[in-house]
């Protein structure tokens, strides 16, 4: 497992992955990657929450937030009212899916799911769809001083190889 995919399960809902996190711990210690301090900065971060407050952080941060969305189309379409509906994301969606087939509940544009596919091959497309989103969902996240900047840091990081940061 590699540091995206480690990346991409610690942005999924925290039910999902927080009775992993001593599994998750010695996977990040043996990669190579000069990145994984920032994952072992969130671990140590989240470790005196309990479970249902760091969910709560999660929700308003992720679910209940536009501004800080794991749908990377977001980032691209705008804030119009019905986005699955419009021309731009939909297209954007059926290139993702097509490209990625993922069998998911969640949408294509789902950043944990991105980053799984993306911890699996070198889609230069993708990676080039979702690089301005993912910069500007790390700056967002580093302005609310929130919990998950350091993954999403990471694995920006990881994916760009410390590319300007613009």
């Amino acid at each position: 497992m590699n540091l995206l995919e480690v990346i991409g399960d610690l942005l999924e809902y925290p039910r999902e992955w927080i009775k992993r996190k001593e599994t998750i711990m010695n996977l990040v210690s043996e990669s190579l990657s000069p990145n994984k301090y920032l994952i072992f900065e969130f671990l140590k971060s989240v470790s005196n929450y309990k479970e249902l407050d760091l969910e709560e952080i999660y929700v308003s941060t992720f679910d209940n937030s536009d501004y800080t969305t794991l749908y990377m189309t977001y980032y691209i379409t705008g804030e119009e009212k019905s986005r699955a509906k419009t021309p731009k994301r939909g297209f954007l969606l059926a290139w993702l899916k097509s490209r990625t087939k993922v069998n998911s509940n969640e949408l294509p544009d789902y950043l944990p799911l991105l980053l799984k596919y993306l911890s699996n091959t070198e889609d230069e497309e993708v990676k080039k769809l979702i690089q301005e989103p993912m910069k500007i969902l790390s700056d967002r996240l580093k302005e609310k001083n929130s919990v998950f900047y350091p993954l999403v840091l990471a694995a920006y990081l990881e994916l760009y190889r410390g590319e300007d940061r613009g």
